[in-house]
């Protein structure tokens, strides 16, 4: 009875009839990186003939926000939670970020459709913990290496994982993820016809690397070798003709680079590239020529993504399903300003687009992307916040072409979804009871604008924060100051209010702080007590310390006050928020009064995983190539950060002076165990363990033995969080093996745990040792 009696209420609200109200079919599309004017239906020029259609058959929303970076993205629009509720994001003082495992309770959609009849498939990106399959979803593509759309080296199908592609084979990653898109359809009308689906359909483009088909990149060639200031104006101009708004276009930042900075792989592009939003004039022809292929490329990826995306809705309209289908099109961020080069690196001389090409648009397209708006991806201002929203279910929503206005964000398409398929989330999951979900459901906006009633939104990435409270929104840049603007007037972003309305601004300030207490609460449901401790977050505490940014991560540099001849140093792990912290203080007074530097950065929960190694490296450039500090560090692992320091050096031996360790771990099965590290090594946990030989530092550890690395330990003979024997004792069994059996000294102490014993951190004999050779 509850369930007839939901399908008729829901087909009330949207105006048919109760025989209508079967429960329709979802198709959930989200784009990499879209800018909010991109596609035709939002004043771009791009050719989105099939997402136009959509819009035409249905609603764009225009204040519709998403959390400005993929992966958190991702998070909310799969669990109808902020990302960091679920650890999705950064918590300080808690295991949380892009490696960050969700609480059992913070299931995904799919795990809420089942009960209700469906069936879920996803295709393309995952950016999520976990995989697929294992949570809830029932076939898979999971194309994770988005770096290289013609020859992927890292995808899955149903959870198993494939070969590498090879070049040249004609795979071209938006195609093979609309293909499986169509496969699975295919499959379902064969075999599960009486069962509504879920399609969470994810591409990977328009993100760089900007990779395209020829054809492609040859229908856009010549349409932007001209001034992007005058594309810019011209969406502006068609935007304000549809109505999307009618504010002012948001000022150029010229100063305003790349979230991040990375001036070596500036020179790898050489000088036709540009990092700033110049004047188009100001460039040379070489340069106004390469920017615009660029952008011609950036187009071709969109034109393609649409083409799949038409081809998967023929497929629905074969199936006789469309009318009853319930299309989203979002993005997960705004259009990025980054500039960088990863993977197969770039050939100069290959063709832009190519394999062998590696390109992103950067702040001067991306400022035309997200018109009207100001900034980019990982800012939580409106250009990088902002996403287009397009909704069509031609058998559930009677407006075509309508606008909504209502403000909106992707926490509230779990609940829109579940309240039309007739479902809710339960209280309790596996019997953990969940916290209450944030999201609004849109179904009452689908008949009528302004209908949906919510308090706030709020944001917090990479060091940006904001909350939106009605019109009136409180933005905070990465060491910033907050600022105040009025969206119903000023969305560019324009006319800060702080100065002229300080009550306004303390109060949405203090409604941003609430928040983040209440979320980092729901953060620690399920953790141990001793990683969920009340009281104030413990910051790390650093002696002449100077924080830094590696690669948008926190870094750090302590700083002797008289540094030695080679500008010695000390590459410490773990830089967790705690960390390092006061129980150390002793030792680096003294490392620091010897000339000795101290530098880490904080790469979250990474336990060893080599997908932060990227990170390190930049630490060392910084240090190394930057500062002038030696180019061969000693490596300092505390715990954990045993697993930090290992693995880096087993990738970098010749870049090592020695390793030393307080109870280090080096056998990630031992500490934090392979269900734990999995997710930050981007594997399930059988997967890891098979890859063990290859991923673990303790198996590898010869590595450092043949390259005649001296170490030396101090470890507590009783520690039961990470055992002597598999770790320290097993790393000197090593050395023994390989003939280094000189070089390495681990100290057993008898009595003593994996506990703050002074004697741990007040060891002359593992100062004297890194002090004799770091220097």
């Amino acid at each position: 009875m509850i369930r007839i009696y939901l399908a008729i209420l829901v087909g009330t609200c949207l105006g048919i009839s109760a025989a209508q109200a079967k429960k329709p079919n979802v198709l959930l599309i989200m784009a990499d990186d879209l800018g909010y004017s991109d596609l035709g239906c939002y004043g771009g020029e791009i050719e989105t003939p099939n997402l136009n259609g959509l819009a035409n058959r249905g609603l764009r929303f225009t204040q519709f926000y998403n959390t400005a970076r993929c992966w958190p993205t991702r998070a909310a629009l799969m669990t109808g939670y902020y990302a960091q509720q679920v650890r999705r994001d950064a918590v300080p003082g808690l295991p949380s970020g892009g490696r960050g495992v969700r609480q059992p309770w913070a299931q995904l959609l799919p795990n809420y459709l089942k009960p209700l009849g469906y069936r879920s498939y996803h295709s393309g990106k995952w950016h999520l913990d976990g995989m697929p399959i294992e949570q809830g979803f029932d076939r898979s593509y999971y194309l994770k290496d988005q770096g290289r759309f013609f020859s992927p080296a890292v995808h899955w199908k149903d959870d198993l994982k494939l070969p590498p592609v090879k070049r040249g084979t004609g795979y071209y990653g938006t195609t093979a993820i609309g293909e499986h898109a169509v496969e699975v359809l295919q499959e379902h009308q064969k075999r599960y016809t009486e069962k509504p689906f879920f399609h969470y359909l994810a591409f990977t483009a328009p993100h760089f690397p900007l990779h395209a088909l020829p054809e492609d990149i040859a229908k856009y060639k010549a349409r932007y070798q001209r001034d992007w200031a005058a594309v810019r104006q011209e969406r502006y101009q068609r935007q304000l003709k549809m109505g999307l708004h009618n504010q002012e276009l948001s000022a150029v930042e010229r100063d305003l680079g790349p979230p991040y900075d990375f001036p070596d792989h500036l020179k790898i592009l050489g000088d036709v590239e540009v990092n700033r939003p110049v004047e188009w004039d100001s460039m040379t022809d070489e340069q106004r020529e390469f920017q615009g292929i660029k952008m011609a490329i950036h187009a071709a990826m969109i034109d393609r993504m649409d083409v799949e995306i038409g081809k998967v809705l023929d497929q629905i309209r074969a199936m006789g399903e469309l009318e009853n289908t319930l299309i989203f099109f979002l993005s997960d961020n705004g259009c990025s300003a980054e500039i960088m080069v990863r993977n197969d690196g770039h050939d100069p001389n290959a063709a832009p687009g190519s394999a062998a090409s590696y390109l992103c648009l950067g702040p001067g397209w991306s400022t035309t992307c997200n018109t009207p708006f100001r900034r980019h991806k990982t800012w939580t201002h409106e250009g990088g916040a902002s996403t287009p929203l397009v909704v069509s279910w031609p058998k559930g929503i009677k407006a075509r072409g309508e606008l909504r206005h209502n403000p909106g964000h992707v926490i509230d398409i779990v609940p829109t979804i579940l309240e039309i398929a007739g479902g809710s989330m339960p209280s309790a999951v596996n019997g953990r009871k969940r916290a209450p979900a944030p999201g609004k459901s849109l179904l009452s906006a689908f008949s009528k604008d302004g209908t949906v009633d919510r308090d706030f939104l709020w944001w917090f990435h990479d060091g940006h924060k904001a909350v939106r409270v009605g019109d009136h929104k409180a933005v905070q840049p990465n060491g910033g100051k907050w600022e105040i603007y009025d969206l119903s007037k000023d969305r560019a972003e324009a006319n800060d209010l702080s100065g002229t309305h300080p009550a306004l601004a303390k109060k949405l300030i203090s409604v941003w702080q609430t928040k983040m207490e209440e979320y980092r609460k729901v953060a620690m449901m399920d953790l141990p007590k001793t990683a969920a401790r009340k009281g104030p977050v413990r910051k790390p505490v650093l002696i002449n310390g100077e924080t830094i940014r590696v690669l948008g991560k926190r870094g750090f540099i302590m700083h002797p006050k008289k540094p030695k001849a080679g500008k010695p140093w000390i590459f410490y792990g773990p830089t967790l928020p705690a960390y390092p912290d006061k129980a150390e203080s002793w030792m680096h007074r003294k490392f620091l009064d010897e000339g000795i530097a101290v530098a880490g950065v904080d790469v979250g929960e990474a336990y060893g995983s080599p997908l932060v190694l990227k990170h390190f490296d930049a630490l060392y450039r910084e240090l190394t190539k930057k500062r002038g500090f030696s180019k061969k560090p000693v490596c300092l692992g505390r715990s954990r950060g045993g697993l930090w320091v290992s693995s880096w050096a087993i990738s970098n031996p010749s870049r090592i002076a020695g390793i030393a360790g307080i109870y280090p771990v080096y056998d990630f099965t031992t500490y934090p165990g392979v269900a734990r590290a999995a997710s930050a090594y981007g594997l399930t946990p059988t997967s890891l363990l098979t890859k063990a030989g290859d991923l673990n530092p303790i198996s590898k550890a010869n590595v450092l033995a043949k390259a005649k690395i001296p170490v030396f330990i101090i470890h507590g003979k009783d520690d039961k969080v990470v055992p002597l024997k598999q770790n320290s004792a097993e790393l000197q069994k090593k050395y023994r093996e390989t003939g280094a059996a000189d070089l390495i000294e681990v100290m057993e102490i008898a009595g003593q745990g994996h506990n703050f014993w002074p004697g741990f951190f007040q060891c002359q004999e593992l100062v004297d040792f890194v002090i004799a050779n770091a220097k």
